[in-house]
């Protein structure tokens, strides 16, 4: 049955394959471009089913549905949904999506991107336009802030947050909390930047928004990213002065941890290696033990002529 299955599978997607070439005959480049991305989603179930949406139930998450007539689109990221039938008028109603970024409508610190912030937000419209919709809600961060709801949002079983930063319009945004299934996130970022998807497609905005996210402590982790060291760098090797504000992953013995006022605290490892942990960070540190061979990921800075890991995440090096 199960090879039946995949011979059925298989079969439909050549002949939505031989569909789409037709209808890219005579089409414009814009068009086909469109095409071809959302085209490479499809043939890579990663980026659709990154979440298992049974194992979201499992831990807790809750589903909402939604009806297309309830909603109302602000931009890529944001929009209400009328489950009050009151006009949108409980801060619950307006719906967050969760480890996304979208370019900004309007402006904003982050400054304004009308090009690839519009394209974002017309996506989402189409993805709420097509049913079933089910709005995912985490028992441990349900609301931001602003008490706006935060959850990932599916659409005919797609993951829509994730398919917003595989088809590069928007940023992995993993400031506030990670999802359980990092790599998945940071690999669909990867992907639309290497295939210079939406905000990766042009020098101007790789460059603008890879200094946003810098600013935020992270990076892609792509090996065409300059910023990003891809090989695992050792704690008692290794010569941080080398990898002055680049972003690199280092797995070395914890040997102290010392708090350094109400906001910061430092790790030290083997060879004296220290690594900065910022409040806003210190609930991503799992219980580590001293003695404990750790890895930490962040970018290498100096700091009163001592090099130091800022870090933005940390994971046992088992």
């Amino acid at each position: 049955m199960e090879l039946c299955y995949q011979i059925k599978s298989a079969l439909q997607t050549f002949e939505n394959l031989q569909r789409i070439t037709a209808f890219m005959r005579g089409a414009p480049l814009q068009k086909i471009c469109l095409i071809w991305a959302c085209l490479s989603c499809l043939l890579s179930p990663r980026l659709l089913v990154a979440e298992s949406w049974t194992d979201l139930r499992n831990f807790g998450w809750e589903s909402k549905p939604i009806a297309p007539s309830m909603v109302k689109v602000v931009d890529g990221d944001t929009f209400y949904v009328d489950w009050n039938r009151n006009k949108y008028t409980e801060s619950e109603e307006k719906i967050r999506l969760l480890f996304v970024d979208t370019p900004e409508l309007n402006q904003s610190h982050k400054g304004q991107d009308l090009e690839f912030g519009l394209l974002a937000r017309d996506f989402v419209k189409d993805r709420l336009q097509n049913g079933p919709l089910q709005l995912w809600v985490s028992p441990r961060f349900p609301r931001d802030r602003h008490q706006r709801t935060l959850g990932l949002l599916q659409a005919e079983n797609a993951n829509v947050n994730l398919l917003l930063i595989g088809l590069g319009h928007s940023l992995f945004d993993a400031r506030y909390q990670l999802p359980s299934n990092f790599r998945s996130y940071f690999d669909a970022e990867a992907r639309a930047y290497e295939e210079k998807r939406g905000i990766w497609s042009t020098y101007a905005s790789r460059r603008r928004y890879l200094k946003r996210l810098a600013n935020e402590g992270r990076t892609v982790y792509s090996r065409k990213n300059r910023r990003y060291v891809t090989k695992l760098q050792k704690a008692d090797s290794v010569d941080l002065a080398h990898y002055d504000k680049r972003f690199i992953k280092l797995v070395g013995r914890l040997e102290r941890r010392i708090r350094k006022g109400a906001y910061i605290e430092l790790l030290l490892l083997e060879n004296g290696v220290e690594v900065v942990v910022r409040q806003k960070y210190q609930d991503r540190l799992p219980s580590w033990q001293f003695g404990e061979q750790i890895l930490v990921e962040g970018f290498v800075q100096k700091y009163r002529d001592k090099w130091q890991v800022q870090l933005f995440r940390g994971v046992s090096a088992q």
